[in-house]
């Protein structure tokens, strides 16, 4: 059966990751013998997305977007519609699993997966190949039944490796990189485990990826890592982990047998401040970990026990401590607008981000995404907001107006964001080891002055420098990639 594959994102940020739950569904459909097209792009900067599809003439389609993609997927769902009316489309991902029914009716989908969707996809897709009913099947909502969960999949190393030669991969591997403030080209994005054990009220990773933490061997793990460094000349890796330490006897074995690799690669990773100790940062460190990313969230102690984090300032401290004294940068997002957050909570974050003194700083606004237990009471009325339409609306890194949840006015929380987010500046993008980010943002600068100017009307209407530094590399990304292509189709190989 030929299936096409597409992820509907927008340029925005200064990080570029490939779609890589995407390519897993494409390495495990071209594994069992269909063939296979995947495309990732902004459907409404890359207008011949919809032509390349139906060129394809896929019997398939399936549709991966975020909820603030919403916009976009429906328009371009409604479009193929009306191109290939005989294609089954099925919709896929983080927002089609939490809001199944909504994703259904609004893209006019045949049929919604929920969850884990490898082994969902293609019983699906044998099935249309055969000509087979697909009611009932585990994992997947039709119009007409909801088949029974899927269960998680346990043996990780069953799967095949991303499809990442089914999209011109090199378009991910250009600077500034995946690792936040550390510029370096040719870093890719690897995944080691799946699950999250954590309840915390704004995540709602849990609802596709479960709560049960599994990990990869580390002979798998080295050998995807042995296929990039071959196939791609790697120099580095970010681990999309939600917490890539969540083993510590894992972590340390598998930096020492990273360490005895013939090459040496630099990376960093996603951790929680109290599953890190000084032996095994100590063996990151050797193994080439340059930085780890902390979610921070709060200073403010009542804020981090309604968000059921399970950390306190003390323990955020240690973390920071460890790894600075490890020679690790470190890396700090903190969540500002949580639920019954007043402005003196706001200050002993701040007060907590400048204790720490992190490499990398980011203030996210309080985002109550589909799924997430903040969602959930918003629906019930037991908070004083409103949930506005899916869409371009619910990106918390651009926004600058927050969503009401009860607490600060959104105007003075803005404020108070702008002024935490530029306060950080200099430490983010003007230290002597952020020196390489900030030679890389001159080099794009030169590339296209009109792009400069952009930055300074960002810079103007919102009054954030990084939010015109990310929209300076936003604009060069998506300058690129219109020169680029953003799709392959390949048979089987």
């Amino acid at each position: 059966m030929r299936v096409a594959l597409v992820n509907v994102q927008y340029h925005e940020g200064n990080n570029m990751f490939p779609p890589l739950g995407v390519l897993y569904l494409g390495a495990a459909l071209r594994e069992a013998g269909h063939r296979v097209q995947i495309l990732d792009g902004d459907p409404w900067l890359e207008t011949d997305m919809l032509d390349r599809v139906c060129a394809f003439q896929p019997e398939l389609v399936g549709l991966s977007f975020l909820t603030m993609t919403t916009t976009r997927a429906v328009d371009f769902a409604r479009r193929l519609r009306e191109r290939l009316p005989e294609a089954t489309l099925v919709a896929g991902g983080a927002h089609a699993t939490a809001e199944p029914l909504h994703t259904l009716e609004a893209l006019g989908a045949d049929a919604v997966i929920r969850g884990e969707g490898e082994r969902t996809l293609v019983e699906l897709a044998e099935r249309l190949a055969n000509g087979d009913p697909v009611d009932g099947l585990p994992g997947l909502l039709t119009r007409t039944a909801e088949g029974p969960p899927r269960e998680a999949i346990e043996d990780l190393d069953a799967l095949p490796y991303p499809a990442r030669d089914l999209v011109d991969f090199d378009r991910y591997l250009s600077a500034p990189g995946l690792i936040r403030g550390w510029a370096s080209a040719r870093h890719a994005s690897v995944l080691a485990s799946r699950g999250c054990r954590y309840r915390c009220t704004f995540c709602a990773s849990h609802l596709q990826l479960g709560r049960t933490f599994r990990v990869r061997s580390i002979e798998d793990v080295l050998a995807e890592l042995d296929q990039l460094v071959d196939r791609y000349r790697i120099r580095g890796v970010y681990w999309v982990d939600d917490i890539f330490t969540g083993d510590k006897g894992w972590v340390r074995a598998f930096s020492e047998a990273l360490a005895a690799r013939p090459y040496r690669l630099e990376w960093g990773c996603q951790s929680r401040v109290e599953s890190v100790d000084s032996e095994t940062l100590a063996l990151m460190k050797a193994a080439g970990c340059v930085q780890v990313d902390y979610g921070v969230e709060s200073g403010a102690k009542g804020v981090l026990r309604r968000m059921k984090k399970g950390t306190t300032w003390n323990s955020v401290v240690r973390a920071f401590d460890l790894t600075h004294e490890a020679g690790l940068r470190t890396g700090a997002s903190f969540i500002l607008g949580s639920p019954g957050e007043t402005e003196e909570d706001v200050r002993d974050t701040l007060a907590l981000a400048e204790r720490i003194e992190s490499d990398w700083t980011v203030f996210f606004f309080s985002t109550p995404y589909p799924g997430t237990e903040l969602w959930h009471e918003l629906k019930a009325g037991q908070l004083d907001g409103e949930l506005p339409e899916y869409g371009e609306l619910w990106n918390n890194r651009q926004r600058h107006s927050p969503f009401r949840q009860g607490g600060l006015h959104p105007e003075r929380l803005a404020e108070l964001r702008r002024e935490a987010q530029n306060r950080h500046f200099r430490s983010n993008y003007l230290r002597l080891r952020n020196l390489p980010y900030a030679a890389r943002l001159a080099s794009v600068a030169l590339s296209d002055p009109r792009l400069v100017n952009e930055a300074a009307r960002v810079f103007m209407g919102r009054g954030r420098l990084d939010d015109a530094v990310e929209s300076w590399f936003a604009a060069d990304r998506a300058r690129v990639s219109l020169r680029r292509p953003a799709a392959g189709v390949f048979g089987l190989r």
